[in-house]
């Protein structure tokens, strides 16, 4: 009915028996002192009879005596037995108790509660590793990250009876071959939260093992930006990007969940293409519809990130488009001409890059504006020959990497090359020294909006029309 505690979790057998009986031996030295009835002599031959008593059994590993036996002969042997019917540890004869303590790697083992006077640390230490060594062993850590599949894989070091798990999230426990790993499988859980998980687990005689403390964190969810969100009077160039929060699983399911239609419900006609692992971006061909509402849908349905996060919600995002604006500058004549539904609405002297530092000819986009921005010079430093910082500088609408239409309050010398390769217009903002010129920086900016195309010539197609008149 009874079996020593080191048996019952590292095998049979008694641990360090001649430990034992000095131990016992001491106990019983203190008894036979004070035993002043008996007398020195009667003493010593009870503690002899005593220890032949004892140890017959620890060496044939025979059947260990009951605890009513072990306190009726005032042995010290209570904290090492164990009922195994009640799995609970006895108190020894002189009132030794037990508490339940947590070790480091989140087994719980059993502790004295109180030292008897004549056991040393060295004892109790052996004792608690006594009492885990037998344990298996889980491998990698206590905190864990559900995985894509939704599932948490346990691998122990020593085969495992049985695994049941205890936690607000359902899981379907299933072993391998070995019982060495083991797969739970989660359900019904909500997106990137961290759960408590109890594993309660059993040797395959069926003795149970402390339980394992987990705590296991969801993936988050998958979310999508649109850049175009809300915006309104749009230009009809500004490609349509939508940002994921994680990379997607099978990336090529998306482009049959994604549509771009007009308010009206026609398709909008263009190319899809990633440009980052998170970035996929829809260029109209050849430009969005003017003065339209454009809807932009997503549909959840079985979109998956590599973590396992799914959307909760399908996407509808919408934005409007303004007039068929578009923008020239022409570098032969240092002019900018504004033109709106194919008419010329404005025209105007600008001063453009020098000849180290030119101008981009090309076709591009206004893809960023700022009524104020600080201009610096890219890789060269302070006090090295091309180098400025300039704070404040008005009306900036980036359309060419580091190349921007913006107000110029410096210089008052448009209609001729003075720049580092932006295009500089007259502006009265911060402008003290020539407050009265035009501010031509000023209306282009409220004329036109992220996404107008700006075409960079170098001739000027007027001039070139009247030059072939004259031949």
């Amino acid at each position: 009915m009874f079996a020593p505690v080191s048996a019952a979790i590292r095998g049979p057998g008694w641990p360090d028996p001649m430990n034992r009986v000095d131990r016992t031996l001491k106990t019983f030295s203190r008894f036979a002192f004070a035993n002043t009835l008996v007398g020195r002599v009667g003493a010593s031959v009870s503690a002899i009879a005593f220890a032949v008593l004892l140890w017959q059994p620890m060496l044939s590993c025979a059947t260990p005596p009951t605890a009513s036996e072990a306190i009726e002969l005032h042995a010290d042997l209570g904290d090492e037995w164990v009922d195994e019917n009640r799995s609970t540890f006895l108190a020894d004869s002189i009132g030794r108790s037990f508490r339940l303590l947590t070790d480091v790697r989140g087994f719980d083992v059993f502790d004295d509660m109180e030292d008897t006077a004549d056991q040393s640390s060295a004892w109790r230490k052996q004792d608690r590793e006594h009492a885990t060594i037998a344990i298996p062993q889980l491998e990698g850590s206590f905190e864990r990250m559900l995985e894509p599949d939704a599932s948490v894989t346990l691998r122990f070091d020593k085969p495992v009876g049985k695994v049941q798990v205890a936690s607000q999230v359902q899981f379907t426990v299933n072993a391998d071959r070995s019982h060495r790993v083991f797969r739970l499988v989660a359900r019904n859980y909500a997106q990137g939260q961290t759960y408590p998980v109890k594993v309660i687990w059993r040797a395959a005689t069926g003795e149970p093992y402390p339980p394992l403390n987990l705590q296991v964190t969801t993936p988050p969810p998958l979310s999508v930006a649109v850049n175009t969100e809300g915006l309104a009077n749009l230009g009809l160039l500004l490609p349509l990007r939508l940002t994921f929060s994680e990379p997607l699983m099978e990336r090529e399911k998306i482009l049959q969940q994604v549509a771009v239609k007009t308010g009206a419900g026609q398709d909008v006609q263009g190319t899809w293409r990633w440009t980052g692992q998170r970035s996929l971006q829809f260029t109209p061909r050849p430009t969005w519809p003017p003065s339209s509402v454009i809807q932009v849908s997503v549909d959840a349905t079985g979109l998956r990130t590599l973590q396992g996060g799914w959307m909760d919600h399908p996407i509808l995002s919408s934005f409007t488009t303004g007039t068929d604006r578009r923008i020239f500058v022409y570098l032969d004549t240092q002019r900018v001409t504004a033109v709106e539904n194919g008419q010329v609405v404005q025209t105007f002297r600008v001063s453009t890059g020098k000849e180290k530092t030119p101008t981009a000819e090309g076709n591009f986009y206004i893809y960023d504006r700022y009524l104020h921005r600080t201009m610096r010079s890219r890789g060269v430093r302070k006090g090295q020959p091309g180098y400025y910082l300039i704070e404040d500088v008005p009306y900036t609408q980036f359309f060419n990497g580091d190349m921007a239409l913006h107000g110029a309050f410096w210089h008052n010398s448009f209609g001729r090359p003075a720049s580092h390769g932006c295009v500089n217009m007259s502006t009265r903002e911060m402008n003290k020294r020539w407050p009265n010129v035009a501010e031509n920086a000023g209306w282009l900016y409220s004329w036109a909006s992220l996404g107008v195309p700006v075409t960079v010539l170098k001739d000027n197609p007027e001039k070139m029309m009247l030059s072939k008149a004259r031949n």
